[in-house]
């Protein structure tokens, strides 16, 4: 309960968006007038402000996860019940799947508490294992979802996609820094998934241009981060 009532105290932002590496301040920065722009560029409508919100908090979560700070939890909570909506109508329908499992397997664990200590770790062979097979399950059970029952007109590049992230969000609640291979990937695979989504006319920029601003996090995490500062 200490962790929910610590939401509503400013001092608790305060601290949690002090102390970055100064290379997130600065694509932080870069990354929120350039989302609001290119969001806003043609109008504002519920569908381009529900976008740029999400894209902004979103982005401000990934950088949040790179510096170890919990509140990744409360932002990613946010962005991802506006991206639900924004993939609904876009026709993303695993995007949807992919948001509400970032809630339950890391949103909510950490806005309870599950960072209360960050100790990033490396993957032993065990953990190795058991990410193999989660992966691959879950990209069956996905691909058989969106051909099958959500018929979406992308199943394999909507399986996929969320296969990274889901695996990406398996190993980042465990605090394991081999999650940011699978944040990469899965940015790759997000810009196909978007680009494709445009080209076949529910062109969303905003979110395009959200995950190639998360290939940009996911270089400070490999370079700068403590993620990959090991003792």
């Amino acid at each position: 309960m200490e962790n929910i009532k610590q939401l509503f105290k400013p001092s608790y932002y305060k601290h949690q968006m002090s102390n970055w590496n100064k290379q997130s301040y600065i694509l932080l920065t870069i990354g929120v007038i350039f989302l609001a722009v290119v969001g806003f560029k043609n109008g504002l409508n519920l569908l381009s402000f529900t976008s740029t919100i999400a894209g902004i908090l979103g982005f401000t979560c990934t950088l949040a996860i790179t510096e170890g700070k919990p509140i990744n939890g409360l932002l990613g909570f946010i962005s991802a019940l506006l991206l639900c909506y924004v993939a609904l109508m876009t026709g993303n329908y695993s995007d949807i799947l992919m948001q509400l499992a970032y809630v339950f397997m890391l949103d909510i664990p950490i806005i309870l508490g599950k960072w209360q200590v960050f100790n990033p770790k490396r993957m032993n062979t065990r953990v190795v294992c058991e990410t193999i097979v989660f992966f691959i399950l879950v990209l069956i059970a996905l691909y058989c979802l969106d051909a099958y029952i959500l018929l979406s007109p992308r199943p394999f590049i909507d399986a996929l996609s969320a296969t990274f992230g889901f695996t990406g969000a398996f190993l980042c609640v465990r605090q394991y820094s081999a999650q940011y291979y699978f944040w990469f990937t899965q940015g790759i695979m997000s810009i196909i998934l978007w680009l494709v989504t445009a080209i076949q006319g529910h062109a969303v920029w905003v979110l395009f241009f959200t995950y190639v601003l998360y290939l940009c996090n996911n270089i400070i995490a490999f370079t700068v981060s403590k993620w990959f500062k090991h003792k």
